[in-house]
Protein backbone atom coordinates (compact mmCIF):
# COMPACT_ATOMS: atom_id res chain seq x y z
CA UNK A 1 0.00 0.00 0.00
CA UNK A 2 1.59 3.12 -0.98
CA UNK A 3 2.01 6.18 1.45
CA UNK A 4 3.34 9.74 -0.10
CA UNK A 5 6.02 10.42 2.17
CA UNK A 6 7.59 14.36 2.40
CA UNK A 7 11.45 14.40 3.79
CA UNK A 8 14.03 17.21 4.17
CA UNK A 9 16.18 17.22 1.24
CA UNK A 10 20.15 17.12 2.21
CA UNK A 11 20.75 19.99 0.48
CA UNK A 12 18.26 21.80 3.54
CA UNK A 13 20.81 22.36 6.38
CA UNK A 14 17.50 22.49 8.77
CA UNK A 15 16.41 19.26 10.23
CA UNK A 16 14.99 18.25 13.18
CA UNK A 17 16.07 18.68 16.89
CA UNK A 18 15.51 16.47 19.52
CA UNK A 19 12.71 16.91 22.05
CA UNK A 20 14.11 19.51 24.77
CA UNK A 21 12.89 17.36 27.51
CA UNK A 22 15.42 14.62 26.10
CA UNK A 23 18.83 15.30 24.45
CA UNK A 24 20.18 12.26 22.38
CA UNK A 25 23.84 10.94 22.66
CA UNK A 26 26.14 10.45 19.74
CA UNK A 27 25.04 6.64 19.28
CA UNK A 28 21.58 7.75 19.71
CA UNK A 29 21.30 10.15 16.97
CA UNK A 30 21.37 7.65 13.72
CA UNK A 31 18.06 5.73 15.19
CA UNK A 32 16.28 9.69 15.58
CA UNK A 33 14.04 10.51 12.74
CA UNK A 34 15.76 14.48 12.23
CA UNK A 35 14.61 14.09 8.12
CA UNK A 36 10.22 13.49 7.97
CA UNK A 37 8.20 16.13 7.50
CA UNK A 38 4.70 13.87 6.75
CA UNK A 39 4.37 10.15 6.70
CA UNK A 40 1.75 10.46 4.68
CA UNK A 41 -0.16 12.81 2.23
CA UNK A 42 -3.26 11.89 1.04
CA UNK A 43 -7.38 13.51 0.01
CA UNK A 44 -9.52 12.19 2.42
CA UNK A 45 -13.13 12.53 -0.39
CA UNK A 46 -15.42 11.98 2.17
CA UNK A 47 -14.62 14.49 4.46
CA UNK A 48 -13.24 16.74 1.49
CA UNK A 49 -10.00 17.90 2.73
CA UNK A 50 -5.80 16.92 2.54
CA UNK A 51 -4.47 15.34 5.51
CA UNK A 52 -0.36 14.91 6.30
CA UNK A 53 0.56 12.99 9.30
CA UNK A 54 4.07 13.27 10.23
CA UNK A 55 6.28 13.14 13.54
CA UNK A 56 6.20 16.11 15.88
CA UNK A 57 7.11 19.58 14.45
CA UNK A 58 9.40 20.72 17.60
CA UNK A 59 11.98 23.39 15.98
CA UNK A 60 10.35 23.12 12.63
CA UNK A 61 6.98 24.13 13.79
CA UNK A 62 7.94 27.66 12.54
CA UNK A 63 8.96 26.92 9.24
CA UNK A 64 6.07 24.37 8.55
CA UNK A 65 3.83 27.19 9.53
CA UNK A 66 5.13 29.28 7.23
CA UNK A 67 4.64 27.19 3.83
CA UNK A 68 2.75 28.22 0.88
CA UNK A 69 0.46 24.85 -0.03
CA UNK A 70 -1.00 25.17 -3.30
CA UNK A 71 -3.86 22.69 -4.55
CA UNK A 72 -4.33 22.68 -8.40
CA UNK A 73 -2.72 26.03 -8.38
CA UNK A 74 -4.41 27.67 -5.92
CA UNK A 75 -2.66 29.07 -2.47
CA UNK A 76 -4.72 27.42 -0.18
CA UNK A 77 -5.14 28.04 3.52
CA UNK A 78 -4.59 25.38 6.10
CA UNK A 79 -4.26 23.88 9.89
CA UNK A 80 -1.20 22.62 11.09
CA UNK A 81 -1.22 21.44 15.02
CA UNK A 82 1.71 20.57 16.51
CA UNK A 83 1.16 17.96 18.67
CA UNK A 84 4.89 17.65 20.49
CA UNK A 85 3.72 16.38 23.36
CA UNK A 86 2.13 13.33 21.84
CA UNK A 87 4.59 12.95 19.17
CA UNK A 88 2.82 13.92 16.29
CA UNK A 89 1.74 16.78 13.91
CA UNK A 90 -1.19 16.66 11.60
CA UNK A 91 -1.94 19.33 8.50
CA UNK A 92 -5.40 19.71 7.07
CA UNK A 93 -6.67 21.90 4.06
CA UNK A 94 -9.79 22.04 2.34
CA UNK A 95 -10.35 20.76 -0.83
CA UNK A 96 -11.93 21.60 -4.21
CA UNK A 97 -13.99 18.91 -5.76
CA UNK A 98 -11.83 17.22 -8.07
CA UNK A 99 -10.56 13.04 -8.55
CA UNK A 100 -7.32 14.45 -9.43
CA UNK A 101 -5.01 16.73 -7.30
CA UNK A 102 -1.59 18.34 -7.66
CA UNK A 103 0.05 19.03 -4.51
CA UNK A 104 2.43 21.96 -4.25
CA UNK A 105 4.22 22.25 -0.33
CA UNK A 106 5.95 25.64 -1.17
CA UNK A 107 9.08 26.25 1.27
CA UNK A 108 11.38 28.55 1.13
CA UNK A 109 14.35 26.32 -0.14
CA UNK A 110 12.61 23.74 -1.54
CA UNK A 111 9.29 22.60 -3.05
CA UNK A 112 7.62 19.22 -2.84
CA UNK A 113 5.35 17.98 -4.70
CA UNK A 114 2.29 15.60 -5.43
CA UNK A 115 0.05 13.95 -8.26
CA UNK A 116 -2.68 12.50 -5.76
CA UNK A 117 -5.97 10.57 -6.67
CA UNK A 118 -9.13 11.32 -4.14
CA UNK A 119 -9.54 8.27 -1.87
CA UNK A 120 -13.25 6.85 -0.74
CA UNK A 121 -11.23 5.79 2.39
CA UNK A 122 -12.50 2.99 4.48
CA UNK A 123 -15.46 4.06 6.84
CA UNK A 124 -16.67 2.50 9.46
CA UNK A 125 -14.64 -0.50 10.10
CA UNK A 126 -13.01 -2.65 12.70
CA UNK A 127 -9.34 -2.68 11.90
CA UNK A 128 -6.11 -3.30 14.04
CA UNK A 129 -2.66 -1.87 13.60
CA UNK A 130 0.59 -2.45 15.29
CA UNK A 131 4.17 -1.89 14.06
CA UNK A 132 6.27 -4.81 13.66
CA UNK A 133 10.09 -5.00 12.34
CA UNK A 134 11.94 -8.54 11.86
CA UNK A 135 8.93 -10.89 13.14
CA UNK A 136 8.54 -14.50 12.12
CA UNK A 137 5.75 -14.70 9.32
CA UNK A 138 4.00 -17.31 11.48
CA UNK A 139 3.48 -14.85 14.19
CA UNK A 140 1.86 -12.84 12.54
CA UNK A 141 -0.59 -14.86 10.17
CA UNK A 142 -1.60 -16.16 13.84
CA UNK A 143 -1.91 -12.95 15.43
CA UNK A 144 -4.24 -11.88 12.34
CA UNK A 145 -6.26 -15.02 12.50
CA UNK A 146 -6.98 -14.78 16.00
CA UNK A 147 -8.54 -10.97 15.86
CA UNK A 148 -10.49 -11.91 12.62
CA UNK A 149 -12.22 -14.80 13.98
CA UNK A 150 -12.80 -13.54 17.61
CA UNK A 151 -13.26 -9.96 17.33
CA UNK A 152 -14.28 -9.75 13.48
CA UNK A 153 -11.48 -7.36 12.65
CA UNK A 154 -12.41 -7.06 9.22
CA UNK A 155 -8.60 -5.11 8.54
CA UNK A 156 -5.38 -5.18 9.88
CA UNK A 157 -2.85 -2.78 9.21
CA UNK A 158 0.83 -3.95 9.42
CA UNK A 159 3.14 -0.92 9.82
CA UNK A 160 6.65 -2.55 8.80
CA UNK A 161 9.92 -0.67 9.96
CA UNK A 162 12.68 -2.30 7.62
CA UNK A 163 12.05 -5.73 7.88
CA UNK A 164 14.76 -8.17 6.83
CA UNK A 165 11.49 -10.14 5.40
CA UNK A 166 9.07 -8.22 4.47
CA UNK A 167 8.66 -9.41 0.74
CA UNK A 168 8.00 -12.55 2.05
CA UNK A 169 5.74 -10.91 4.87
CA UNK A 170 3.61 -9.40 1.60
CA UNK A 171 3.22 -12.59 0.02
CA UNK A 172 1.80 -14.15 2.85
CA UNK A 173 -0.71 -12.10 4.28
CA UNK A 174 -1.76 -11.71 0.43
CA UNK A 175 -5.48 -11.20 0.79
CA UNK A 176 -5.78 -11.08 4.50
CA UNK A 177 -3.75 -8.30 5.72
CA UNK A 178 -1.99 -5.15 4.60
CA UNK A 179 1.81 -4.11 4.90
CA UNK A 180 2.54 -0.96 4.28
CA UNK A 181 6.22 0.15 4.43
CA UNK A 182 7.29 2.39 7.17
CA UNK A 183 10.72 2.65 6.65
CA UNK A 184 11.08 5.73 9.38
CA UNK A 185 13.71 5.90 11.95
CA UNK A 186 12.02 4.03 15.37
CA UNK A 187 13.51 6.64 17.62
CA UNK A 188 16.63 5.47 19.94
CA UNK A 189 15.78 2.94 22.48
CA UNK A 190 16.39 4.32 26.11
CA UNK A 191 14.88 7.71 25.19
CA UNK A 192 11.18 7.21 25.10
CA UNK A 193 9.67 10.92 23.94
CA UNK A 194 12.11 10.68 21.37
CA UNK A 195 10.55 8.10 19.91
CA UNK A 196 7.89 8.98 16.71
CA UNK A 197 7.34 5.99 14.45
CA UNK A 198 5.08 3.73 16.33
CA UNK A 199 2.76 6.64 17.08
CA UNK A 200 2.54 7.85 13.80
CA UNK A 201 1.54 4.63 12.44
CA UNK A 202 -1.23 4.06 15.36
CA UNK A 203 -2.71 7.64 14.30
CA UNK A 204 -2.11 7.89 10.60
CA UNK A 205 -4.21 4.36 11.10
CA UNK A 206 -7.15 6.10 13.05
CA UNK A 207 -6.92 9.15 10.51
CA UNK A 208 -7.11 7.16 7.16
CA UNK A 209 -8.23 3.60 8.03
CA UNK A 210 -10.50 3.57 11.10
CA UNK A 211 -12.62 6.49 10.11
CA UNK A 212 -16.68 6.08 12.43
CA UNK A 213 -14.99 2.38 12.78
CA UNK A 214 -13.15 0.77 15.81
CA UNK A 215 -9.76 0.79 16.55
CA UNK A 216 -8.13 -2.42 17.36
CA UNK A 217 -4.35 -1.18 19.17
CA UNK A 218 -2.18 -4.63 20.07
CA UNK A 219 0.97 -5.53 19.59
CA UNK A 220 1.94 -8.68 17.35
CA UNK A 221 3.08 -10.24 20.87
CA UNK A 222 -0.38 -9.46 22.55
CA UNK A 223 -3.68 -11.50 22.28
CA UNK A 224 -6.84 -10.11 23.42
CA UNK A 225 -9.18 -12.24 25.57
CA UNK A 226 -12.16 -10.38 26.28
CA UNK A 227 -16.35 -10.90 25.17
CA UNK A 228 -16.16 -9.32 21.96
CA UNK A 229 -20.19 -7.86 22.66
CA UNK A 230 -19.33 -6.71 25.94
CA UNK A 231 -16.30 -4.27 24.22
CA UNK A 232 -18.95 -3.32 21.98
CA UNK A 233 -21.32 -2.36 24.75
CA UNK A 234 -18.72 -0.99 26.69
CA UNK A 235 -17.36 1.29 23.24
CA UNK A 236 -20.81 2.54 22.68
CA UNK A 237 -21.46 3.92 25.97
CA UNK A 238 -17.82 5.34 26.71
CA UNK A 239 -16.04 5.43 22.96
CA UNK A 240 -12.48 3.64 24.36
CA UNK A 241 -12.27 0.23 26.12
CA UNK A 242 -8.74 -0.22 28.06
CA UNK A 243 -7.26 -3.81 29.38
CA UNK A 244 -4.82 -4.80 31.59
CA UNK A 245 -2.23 -7.53 30.94
CA UNK A 246 -0.66 -10.88 32.02
CA UNK A 247 2.99 -11.82 31.03
CA UNK A 248 3.54 -15.20 29.31
CA UNK A 249 7.18 -16.16 30.31
CA UNK A 250 9.49 -17.41 27.60
CA UNK A 251 9.41 -21.86 27.54
CA UNK A 252 11.54 -23.40 25.24
CA UNK A 253 8.14 -24.95 22.85
CA UNK A 254 11.32 -27.22 20.99
CA UNK A 255 10.49 -26.81 18.00
CA UNK A 256 12.44 -24.03 15.61
CA UNK A 257 8.56 -23.03 14.27
CA UNK A 258 5.98 -22.14 16.99
CA UNK A 259 3.28 -19.87 17.40
CA UNK A 260 1.48 -17.89 20.83
CA UNK A 261 -0.23 -21.10 20.61
CA UNK A 262 2.93 -23.12 21.85
CA UNK A 263 2.84 -21.60 25.44
CA UNK A 264 -0.09 -22.05 27.71
CA UNK A 265 1.48 -20.67 30.64
CA UNK A 266 0.66 -17.16 32.55
CA UNK A 267 1.80 -15.14 35.03
CA UNK A 268 -0.90 -15.02 38.29
CA UNK A 269 -0.07 -11.52 38.87
CA UNK A 270 -1.69 -9.08 36.87
CA UNK A 271 -0.34 -6.14 34.87
CA UNK A 272 -1.64 -2.80 35.67
CA UNK A 273 0.67 -0.37 33.64
CA UNK A 274 0.84 -0.50 29.74
CA UNK A 275 -2.17 -1.47 29.02
CA UNK A 276 -3.96 -1.50 26.00
CA UNK A 277 -7.12 -0.08 24.41
CA UNK A 278 -10.06 -0.73 21.95
CA UNK A 279 -11.72 2.71 20.70
CA UNK A 280 -14.05 4.97 18.59
CA UNK A 281 -12.42 6.58 16.26
CA UNK A 282 -14.72 9.22 16.63
CA UNK A 283 -14.29 8.93 20.02
CA UNK A 284 -10.31 9.74 20.17
CA UNK A 285 -8.83 12.94 18.45
CA UNK A 286 -5.26 11.35 19.65
CA UNK A 287 -3.65 7.95 20.77
CA UNK A 288 -0.25 6.73 21.41
CA UNK A 289 0.96 3.01 22.53
CA UNK A 290 -0.70 3.26 26.00
CA UNK A 291 -3.39 6.23 25.79
CA UNK A 292 -5.95 8.48 24.22
CA UNK A 293 -6.58 11.73 24.58
CA UNK A 294 -9.87 13.63 23.12
CA UNK A 295 -10.53 17.86 22.87
CA UNK A 296 -12.15 18.79 26.09
CA UNK A 297 -14.21 22.00 24.53
CA UNK A 298 -15.60 23.75 27.13
CA UNK A 299 -15.83 27.83 27.16
CA UNK A 300 -12.70 29.35 27.36
CA UNK A 301 -11.09 26.02 27.67
CA UNK A 302 -10.14 24.05 24.81
CA UNK A 303 -7.57 21.44 25.01
CA UNK A 304 -6.70 17.72 25.12
CA UNK A 305 -7.75 15.20 27.98
CA UNK A 306 -6.70 12.30 28.81
CA UNK A 307 -8.95 9.33 28.96
CA UNK A 308 -8.05 8.13 32.29
CA UNK A 309 -7.61 4.19 31.79
CA UNK A 310 -8.46 3.30 34.97
CA UNK A 311 -12.27 4.13 34.67
CA UNK A 312 -12.28 2.22 31.48
CA UNK A 313 -10.83 -1.10 32.35
CA UNK A 314 -13.36 -3.77 31.16
CA UNK A 315 -14.06 -6.62 33.69
CA UNK A 316 -12.78 -9.91 33.61
CA UNK A 317 -10.86 -9.08 29.94
CA UNK A 318 -7.41 -8.98 29.54
CA UNK A 319 -4.66 -9.49 27.07
CA UNK A 320 -1.52 -11.84 26.99
CA UNK A 321 1.41 -10.04 26.64
CA UNK A 322 4.17 -13.04 25.14
CA UNK A 323 7.71 -13.17 25.56
CA UNK A 324 8.84 -15.33 23.45
CA UNK A 325 6.72 -13.68 20.08
CA UNK A 326 9.64 -11.10 19.43
CA UNK A 327 12.99 -11.37 17.96
CA UNK A 328 13.47 -7.94 20.44
CA UNK A 329 16.12 -8.21 23.20
CA UNK A 330 14.84 -6.04 26.01
CA UNK A 331 17.11 -6.79 29.08
CA UNK A 332 14.82 -4.73 31.23
CA UNK A 333 11.97 -7.15 30.15
CA UNK A 334 13.95 -10.39 30.34
CA UNK A 335 11.95 -11.94 27.87
CA UNK A 336 13.77 -14.83 27.02
CA UNK A 337 14.03 -15.74 30.59
CA UNK A 338 13.11 -19.32 31.16
CA UNK A 339 10.38 -20.17 34.19
CA UNK A 340 9.27 -23.53 35.75
CA UNK A 341 5.39 -23.73 35.24
CA UNK A 342 5.23 -24.40 39.59
CA UNK A 343 3.45 -20.66 40.39
CA UNK A 344 2.19 -19.86 36.97
CA UNK A 345 -1.23 -20.31 35.65
CA UNK A 346 -2.58 -22.83 33.00
CA UNK A 347 -4.03 -20.48 30.18
CA UNK A 348 -5.28 -21.60 27.03
CA UNK A 349 -8.25 -18.95 26.34
CA UNK A 350 -5.82 -17.85 23.31
CA UNK A 351 -5.43 -21.22 21.64
CA UNK A 352 -8.09 -20.86 18.39
CA UNK A 353 -7.82 -25.15 19.21
CA UNK A 354 -7.73 -25.72 22.61
CA UNK A 355 -4.87 -28.19 24.53
CA UNK A 356 -5.53 -30.38 26.74
CA UNK A 357 -3.08 -29.22 29.98
CA UNK A 358 -0.21 -31.99 31.27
Amino acid sequence: MQINTMTLPEGVALERLSSPRSSLEEDEKPFFDARTVFYDVFVDKQAGCLVAVGPPALNLESYLQRLVLRINGTATRFQFHEYGEYKLSILKAPIPESDEYDVEFAFPDFTPTFKLTALDLPERKRVLAAISKNNDIEWIVYWVDFYKSRYGVEDVYIYDNGSDNVVELEQALAGKAHVIRWNFPFGPSRKTVNMFAQVGALNHCLHRFAKHGVLFNFDIDELLIADSAAIDARLQKKGVVYFNSFLVPYRNPGKARFTHADFLYRSPKVKETARKFVCRADAVDVISYHNTWAWWRVPFLNKLRRNKAEKLLLEDAYFLHFMGISNKQEPGLQRFKEESVEGLVYDDAHVMTPKTAH
